[in-house]
């Protein structure tokens, strides 16, 4: 009788009669309560539903019921995907292919929830297998692509990308997943028109498509584009406002642009906070948190790596009272290396939060009782905002990553100094309260195999040497304007650009004529690409004798970089934070007279530096040492100050 009720159950089902077919299906129950195809078609409509929590319970009791039902795990597995449970998800759908090893759906399924998870290894592992099984399958070789192209073999990503494409000619999923294989080979020529013109065949064939929108305005960013850059990113958000990847490009690209005031950065950074303004206290359940005699400090970080941030947080950590605090890693680090290792060698509690769902993570925070939750990366890549918005601990701030507000209230410190956030203007223009410290907000331990600083390179070439090491994206034609400015003045003089994206085959010459467009022969532009560590890149700041400093986007690691090899710094004071860091920096080292006020002064300090080669060379011999002894690279101190912050911002928050 159960399966007579079963079967016209399921013909309602299948018709779209969810209230009657569930009638029957609990009619069912009340005589067998343990019938697992009721329970699994129950969960089946409560997944229609929406009510993805009854469904998630409804199917593991028909798993319990019935283990070997290979369809039980795999429906379960599309539960947990709709509910953002990926690693859950995971776990069910290979516990289905363990169950049904020739079933290619299940594969593909289980391929692109590793690839969501990054876990790249495994996920080709699963497309592999689903086309064995159907070759030329193009879900599985869209998968492939991305899998193949996550773990770096981009060009084998490129090779199965457009057998995809030959196989699903419309599908704008492959010709994006192959656009992102060639842009990973930017360095290689002609591989980012490709990459351009795949994520236009994407759009030719779904313009609403968002993933390619995003897509494009990354390797339009990748070709020194950017206003062009930040229309794709912008078209993204207008057809999915809660894309935050592509919130997160704009905000970066939005701190480049000198055409933005930090009014309107600061409403750019309120407007995507909006998307989280349900979230709050109460949303997660609180731990009994138990008296002790050390705060609890959480760094949430997705750079507890070789990574510019490390160099700034090491000191910290290396310098923390273990007697007053105890300090826990919340580490969203994609790829480990040797300095992940320092980090878990040197932090009492490590967690590994790469898997976890922003719900999940929020949880642990709360378990684990922290006191102060500190973000490092801000808008930056693979950060955890949306953590912070559910507010898992009592007091929150955000240090270093991020050089502006995140616009989120649930953050309600931020660490800077007076330099860079000046009192008054820069209070009105963000969501949380400065804390400003005396003597900056940065300290800086340079890499153990810094090599030592050589002598004056103008002293062997008889001409000055100015060079720039920052990213190439902080160069505008601004800064290229008093760039080329200063290399009139001095006629024999160089310029030396190093930077990643010189690598890629469109910009060096985008760059050159910029340059020529200002009456600079390309013979005096000197461009370098990335130098990979075990090379030493440090070594090639022996080579110029003074820093200029980009902006409205200052540097900041390269400007520790610099000043530790003994390079002097010209930098311009711009009107919001990302624009006064170099200020900050040069201030706290006691170099003020390197700060310039207008791009007329900036041009006037480069040509006096470089009109005094014994002054140069003596500064060049002083620098790391004024460095050393500066309130910039004391973590003593530096740690001291923090954590007297820390202790000032519990008591206020408790």
């Amino acid at each position: 009788m159960s399966r007579e009720n079963l079967e016209k159950g399921l013909a309602l089902h299948q018709a779209g009669k969810l209230a009657e077919a569930e009638v029957i299906y609990r009619d069912v129950l009340s005589s067998d309560e343990a019938n697992p195809d009721a329970l699994h078609f129950l969960g089946l409509i409560a997944q229609a539903r929406g009510e993805l929590a009854e469904a998630v319970d409804l199917i593991v009791r028909a798993i319990e019921a019935a283990p070997d039902r290979p369809t039980f795990p795999f429906n379960l597995a599309v539960t947990y995907g709709a509910m953002g449970e990926l690693a859950k998800a995971a776990q069910a759908y290979q516990t289905a292919v363990d169950l049904k090893s020739d079933w290619p759906e299940a594969l593909v399924n289980l391929g692109t929830v590793l690839g969501q998870l990054q876990n790249y290894g495994p996920a080709e592992s699963a497309f592999r297998q689903a086309l064995e099984l159907t070759p030329n399958e193009g879900a599985a070789l869209i998968g492939l692509t991305a899998a193949l192209d996550g773990q770096g073999k981009s060009a084998e990503a490129e090779q199965i990308g457009r057998q995809a494409v030959s196989v699903s000619l419309k599908s704008p999923e492959a010709w994006t997943n192959l656009g992102n294989a060639l842009n990973s080979q930017a360095s290689v020529s002609g591989k980012t028109l490709q990459a351009e013109e795949a994520f236009r065949h994407a759009l030719a064939l779904d313009p609403g498509y968002v993933t390619a929108h995003f897509n494009l305005g990354n390797v339009l960013n990748d070709q020194w584009r950017k206003a062009e850059a930040l229309g794709c990113f912008r078209e993204a958000l207008k057809r999915d406002p809660g894309y935050q990847s592509a919130w997160q490009n704009l905000l970066m690209n939005l701190l480049y642009d000198p055409a933005e005031t930090e009014q309107s950065i600061f409403a750019a950074h309120q407007e995507w906070a909006k998307g989280f303004a349900d979230l709050g206290p109460g949303e997660i359940e609180a731990s009994d948190r138990k008296e002790s005699k050390r705060l609890r400090i959480g760094y949430v970080s997705p750079d507890f790596r070789t990574h510019s941030c490390a160099y700034f947080l090491k000191p910290l950590i290396e310098a923390h009272d273990s007697d007053a605090f105890e300090i826990f890693a919340y580490a969203n680090v994609t790829r480990e290396d040797e300095a992940t290792a320092w980090f878990k060698a040197h932090i009492e509690h490590w967690c590994d939060v790469t898997v976890m769902s922003d719900d999940e993570m929020a949880a642990r925070i709360s378990q684990d009782g922290i006191d102060i939750l500190v973000d490092l990366a801000g808008h930056s890549v693979n950060n955890r905002l949306a953590v912070f918005a559910q507010k898992p601990a009592p007091v929150q701030m955000s240090w270093l990553g991020y050089p502006a507000t995140t616009g989120l209230a649930a953050i309600e410190y931020r660490l800077t100094d007076e330099i860079a956030d000046p009192v008054g203007p820069a209070d009105q223009y963000h969501s949380e309260q400065l804390v400003r410290l005396e003597g900056g907000f940065h300290c800086y331990l340079p890499p153990n195999d810094a090599p030592d600083i050589g002598p004056l390179p103008a002293l062997e070439t008889g001409y000055v040497t100015f060079g720039s090491f920052n990213h190439i994206a902080k160069m505008t034609q601004g800064t290229i304007k008093t760039w080329a400015a200063i290399l009139q003045a001095n006629p024999a003089s160089k310029l030396l650009l190093k930077g990643g994206m010189l690598d890629y085959d469109v910009v060096p010459d985008r760059i050159i004529d910029a340059f020529q467009n200002r009456g600079i022969a390309k013979e005096r532009i000197i461009l370098q690409g990335w130098i990979a560590r075990d090379d030493n890149p440090l070594e090639l700041y022996n080579s110029i004798d003074i820093g200029l400093d980009t902006f409205p986007f200052n540097g900041t690691t390269t400007s520790f970089e610099a000043l530790w090899m003994g390079i002097p710094i010209i930098t311009l004071k711009g009107e919001r934070h990302a624009g006064r860091v170099g200020a900050s920096i040069l201030t706290h080292l006691g170099h003020p007279e390197w700060i310039a006020d207008t791009p007329n002064v900036y041009i006037d300090l480069a040509c006096s530096l470089a009109g005094d080669l014994e002054a140069l060379q003596k500064t060049r011999a002083a620098l790391r040492e004024e460095l050393q002894n500066s309130s910039l690279g004391r973590a003593e101190e530096f740690a001291a100050k923090i954590e007297v912050v820390y202790q000032n911002t519990r008591r206020e928050g408790s």
